[in-house]
């Protein structure tokens, strides 16, 4: 359900609210990039060592 659009502006307890909310997802973002790259990188190293595995065990 939407909130009601006003034409109230926000008070200074809202704004530096909405200015940590703001910066906090920043942080997030950044967080989850990192995180994602990390376990991309893992599961490529892990596909490598399951396909050397593999080829060992028919030799």
């Amino acid at each position: 359900m939407e909130a009601a659009h006003t034409d109230v502006p926000l008070t200074d307890s809202e704004r530096a609210e909405l200015t940590w909310l703001r910066k906090e997802n920043d942080f997030l973002r950044v967080q989850r990039d990192i995180l994602m790259s990390v376990a991309t990188g893992y599961a490529h190293d892990f596909e490598e060592m399951l396909r050397r595995h593999h080829g060992h065990r028919h030799h």
